[in-house]
């Protein structure tokens, strides 16, 4: 870490804002070993590695998350080539990942960063996606209670090495976000907000931390179908993985109830053959290009109602 995150953290256990760093190991690049120290409540926090955990409260949930994905990486070959290739992906994993990374590119394009932004990765995971922030130039942190090379917060050395770039790593848990009040303009979260255990505090976590006008932008993430069951039954369940898929409203619902109005975007290649055929009708019956693309939207908003498939949103906190 640097002496400069301190300025968007608060303490995990009073919520002070009086912090400091000691340092009992550094590289040139970053504080790798040390503690952040409340002067407040008198906690401390380990700094390993260049992480801060500032995760205080591993509840059975976190701890089964945890052990799950470090069995999972066990079971692929896994290397830094690899995860510099990410999302896109090299050999074998290319077709793995191949909607991902499209869908990813496609809504990365539309935030327009000018490098000036303070970006939050909520779940980053591998920190794949937080680089990509990092390397447009935006003070990034990437956090996630999940540690393991491979699959958590220790392969962010393998893209500030590789790429020549910085962003902080944080364990922290996303129901409780170890950051003060309007630090970031964009929150942003891939594939991850189905793993929480409570929806409504999550979102509340995200909202209190964005700036006003800020943006959350929430990809990739799956959603079942209004007659479909809500339960999995995976290899990531089996393995202890809080993995949960939810109806649109919930999203929805719960993303209005944290003071958040919400567009949904279209998810490359992920109509079913019913709505591709009625979007392909009316991309020939209107010849206006704006009726549509508002019938576009609809047909996304059916999609995902109707039929499930991977949801995209971007939602900015009112001002």
């Amino acid at each position: 870490m640097r002496k400069d995150l301190l300025e968007v953290l608060h303490c995990p256990s009073c919520f002070g804002k009086n912090l400091s760093v000691i340092s009992t190991g550094e590289n040139g690049t970053e504080i790798r070993d040390g503690t952040i120290e409340c002067n407040s409540c008198k906690k401390s926090y380990p700094i390993k590695d260049g992480i801060s955990n500032l995760l205080i409260n591993i509840t059975p949930e976190i701890a089964s998350e945890q052990k799950g994905w470090t069995e999972l990486e066990k079971a692929v070959v896994n290397t830094d080539e690899l995860m510099l290739s990410l999302p896109d992906g090299i050999g074998e994993h290319r077709a793995a990942w191949k909607s991902q990374a499209e869908n990813f590119h496609h809504m990365f394009s539309k935030l327009e960063l000018d490098g000036k932004e303070t970006v939050l990765d909520l779940g980053a995971g591998r920190c794949w996606s937080t680089s990509f922030f990092a390397e447009r130039g935006c003070y990034a942190v990437g956090i996630d209670i999940l540690l393991t090379k491979y699959v958590g917060l220790l392969t962010g050395d393998v893209f500030i090495k590789n790429k020549n770039i910085y962003f902080e790593r944080i364990a922290g848990d996303m129901n409780t976000l170890p950051f003060r009040d309007r630090v970031f303009d964009i929150v942003f979260i891939t594939a991850t907000l189905h793993h929480s255990l409570d929806l409504h505090a999550t979102l509340k976590e995200v909202s209190r931390v964005l700036r006003p006008g800020g943006k959350m932008v929430l990809i990739n993430e799956p959603v079942v179908g209004m007659f479909k069951k809500t339960t999995l039954d995976c290899v990531e369940v089996k393995a202890g993985i809080n993995e949960h898929v939810h109806k649109l409203w919930n999203y929805l619902r719960n993303i209005k109830k944290a003071g958040l109005e919400y567009r949904i975007y279209e998810y490359i290649g992920c109509c079913c053959r019913p709505v591709n055929l009625l979007k392909q009708f009316f991309s020939v019956a209107l010849r206006k290009k704006s009726l549509y693309k508002r019938t576009d939207r609809m047909f996304n908003y059916l999609q995902l109602l109707f039929f499930g498939g991977i949801l995209n949103i971007i939602a900015c906190k009112k001002a």
